[in-house]
């Protein structure tokens, strides 16, 4: 598969640059085998890497989803054209499709400031492209995410890594333009919470190709900064 590099930039504090790379739109399967590469890749020295994507129809199990938040038998979920896996990430049940961005990071979270730093960084990045928008949005570090600063808050972007042996898979998800129908196979991220996009947000269409052009920037801001750091 030919995976067009968008950016690469070496943060001072670190001997390892990060590599941006666009898969486009890719069954989550395959994406999967691309992450499990890249991450044997990196525990044995190479760059760490940045994936920015989409996915066709899919429900991820995460490690805390309980029997209860998946909303419809596997067989409901295949008339309605929706990929089901269970995954080794953080958090609970999460719906991904074409209209959200998915990003997946894999490295060395040491060389980062440690695992909660790096999804302290996720987090602030999505804020800052959410804030960007006029959006104003919360962030969740107990169940991290990004919410409207609202009444009931609705959720905008998931974060969820998993860590085996010092390296990092998984990332984030936002939702920029997309029908909410697939949320409601599950409960998302195990609460009882409403969802929404970006485009709703707003009130006008946003693409993904613009998001993603816009959080690289921010990603690679948040990255190069020294861990430990004030912000």
């Amino acid at each position: 598969m030919n995976k067009p590099q968008i950016d690469v930039f070496q943060p001072e504090y670190s001997k390892y640059s990060w590599e941006v790379e666009d898969l486009g739109l890719i069954p989550y399967g395959e994406a999967l085998e691309i992450q499990e590469q890249s991450w044997k890749n990196v525990k044995e020295g190479a760059n760490h890497k940045i994936y920015l994507l989409e996915h066709p129809n899919v429900i991820t199990l995460g490690r805390r989803t309980e029997d209860e938040h998946l909303l419809m038998t596997p067989e409901e979920l295949q008339e309605n054209n929706i990929e089901l896996f269970k995954v080794d990430r953080g958090g609970s049940a999460t719906f991904h499709g074409p209209g959200q961005l998915v990003g997946y990071l894999i490295c060395k979270f040491n060389r980062v400031g440690g695992i909660h730093d790096l999804v302290a960084r996720i987090l602030r990045s999505v804020s800052e492209l959410m804030n960007s928008y006029g959006i104003d949005a919360d962030i969740d570090e107990e169940n991290p995410g990004i919410w409207t600063k609202s009444e009931i808050p609705r959720k905008l972007a998931a974060v969820g890594l998993s860590n085996r042996d010092g390296v990092t898979k998984h990332g984030f998800a936002i939702n920029i333009d997309l029908p909410l129908t697939g949320f409601t196979a599950i409960v998302p991220c195990g609460l009882a919470l409403p969802v929404s996009t970006m485009a709703i947000e707003t009130g006008r269409r946003i693409t993904v190709e613009e998001v993603k052009s816009k959080i690289t920037k921010i990603l690679r801001t948040q990255l190069s900064i020294e861990p430990n750091q004030k912000v």
